[in-house]
């Protein structure tokens, strides 16, 4: 534990003095904020909106609600859970216009639900995220002819996976295992399927 309080101070002193140093050198931000919403394999962006609206991302853990002993709060008593970005998109133009640019991205959600997406923002770039939420509306005070709409995607996080470098996986079906501090998933081998299918048909 002390070597990663040692090796966190500097990271944070670092990103500390170099935020001072971006405000007060102004001339280092681009005139217009770069977003973006590319598919994490193929760098092919999602959509191409007419303005962005809100980026908000959300960082939330899940603490023990138990009594904790003097000195025992541990790192296994907070788990990080996944994060979750809302952005707002905005698209002007014709009804039709707005019709097939929506309708594109519901094309793309429906035919690979399992897409992962990463979001760039000036405050960062975040990988591995999958659509879990959309709404669109319009608004009549703000012009009826601009559609908004709401995305909300949550963070899926992925570890290098080799074969048999896990034990007691479980297939998609039977939900993903729980690890220290994070829930990830692992692709079981077809021996290790042909044991979870035979477990399950002795134990129903």
């Amino acid at each position: 534990m002390s070597d990663i309080v040692g090796t966190a101070i500097p990271t944070v002193a670092a990103f500390n003095a170099l935020a001072l140093i971006a405000s007060n050198l102004p001339g280092l931000n681009t005139p217009v904020p770069i977003y973006a919403i590319v598919r994490s394999d193929t760098f092919i962006p999602l959509t191409l909106p007419s303005s962005w609206g809100e980026f908000s991302r959300r960082y939330d853990v899940a603490l023990s609600d138990y009594p904790q002993e003097q000195g025992a709060f541990a790192v296994y008593n907070k788990v990080l859970r996944p994060r979750e970005i809302n952005v707002e998109l905005v698209k002007t133009g014709s009804d039709i216009a707005r019709y097939a640019w929506l309708a594109a991205i519901e094309q793309q959600e429906a035919n690979n639900p399992l897409q992962l997406y990463t979001l760039i923002s000036p405050q960062g770039v975040y990988t591995d995220y999958t659509i879990a939420g959309m709404a669109n509306a319009t608004r009549r005070d703000k012009g009826q002819n601009l559609l908004y709409l709401n995305i909300k995607f949550q963070e899926i996080p992925q570890l290098p996976t080799q074969t048999g470098s896990y034990q007691n996986v479980a297939e998609a079906k039977s939900g993903p295992v729980q690890q220290l501090g994070r829930v990830y998933t692992s692709v079981s081998t077809t021996a290790q399927s042909a044991l979870i299918n035979a477990q399950n048909f002795l134990t129903s």
